[in-house]
């Protein structure tokens, strides 16, 4: 199954060369517009690879262990469960975390070098939660080697903000006033991990490195978010409907392949795109 999507994915992002074939120009050279400017809005369906990013696990740069480190949040917790102690193992923590679907804006500049083809700028800007549960052993039940668990929350947050530098290529449909479009970029993402917490029996605690705690003052250091800067390549295809020469609305997919570079996630990695687009000409 993950060949047949590279394959596709591939195939995406080939498909714009087909577009160097133009047939008709506009006669009218008056209804060719040098720039447009353009407002989307978006369905963003991240790659799960990068949200075991969020996981908790001891190879990571944030770890459950951080949270343990406040005695005060462990004896609340303690006194939630009922428990006088407990415990969170390695293979109780989540190893599938995945991302929600999640909305994005998008701006972007072209322009126009034909009425067919052009070159644009597009930033595009998104926010994405990563959630799963894991399990907390606090004990045996009687008589037996069962282990009684109890269910915590688990969940990352961040925000990517996405520069797309590329080419775009239209062909005319049969139907009046619809096109087909084909887009290849280069990409680059600016990733920033926003939080990463845990929630027990309505108990939330961070995981993120706060240094030591100080019993009744907290912790001595203020947690400081990873950022990251990745590059990819983005292949794009779909349709438009052309309002008049000043406007045209775009309907379509991108393909995003990243290297979103997140410490211990540094692999190129698929991410989806869903798209409607108003387009606005001028000039």
């Amino acid at each position: 199954m993950k060949k047949n999507i590279y394959l596709i994915c591939c195939l995406l992002i080939g498909i714009p060369f087909n577009g160097f074939s133009q047939r008709e120009y506009y006669d009218d050279d008056e209804d060719f517009k040098f720039i447009t400017i353009s407002l989307a809005g978006s369905g963003f369906f991240a790659g799960k690879h990068v949200a075991n990013y969020y996981n908790g696990r001891m190879e990571n740069v944030n770890k459950l262990s951080y949270a343990w480190r406040n005695i005060d949040f462990v004896n609340a917790v303690k006194e939630k469960l009922k428990v006088d102690d407990f415990e969170v193992y390695q293979d109780n923590l989540p190893a599938q975390m995945r991302y929600k679907p999640a909305a994005a804006v998008s701006f972007r500049a072209a322009i126009n070098l034909s009425p067919y083809t052009s070159v644009f700028l597009n930033v595009n800007q998104v926010t994405l939660i990563a959630a799963d549960i894991f399990t907390i052993d606090v004990g045996r039940i009687p008589g037996t080697s069962e282990p009684i668990l109890h269910q915590g929350k688990i969940w990352g947050k961040e925000s990517r903000t996405m520069l797309d530098v590329g080419f775009q290529w239209t062909d005319d449909l049969e139907a009046q006033n619809w096109q087909t479009f084909y887009e290849l970029a280069f990409n680059i993402t600016n990733t920033k991990v926003r939080e990463n917490n845990i929630e027990i029996e309505g108990l939330q605690h961070s995981i993120m490195d706060q240094g030591t705690h100080l019993p009744g003052q907290g912790f001595s250091t203020i947690a400081l978010p990873e950022r990251a800067f990745g590059v990819g390549i983005t292949g794009s295809f779909g349709w438009r409907y052309v309002v008049n020469s000043y406007a045209s609305l775009d309907f379509g997919a991108t393909a995003y392949l990243q290297d979103i570079n997140l410490t211990g996630y540094k692999k190129f990695h698929l991410n989806f795109n869903i798209f409607a687009r108003l387009n606005l000409l001028m000039y």
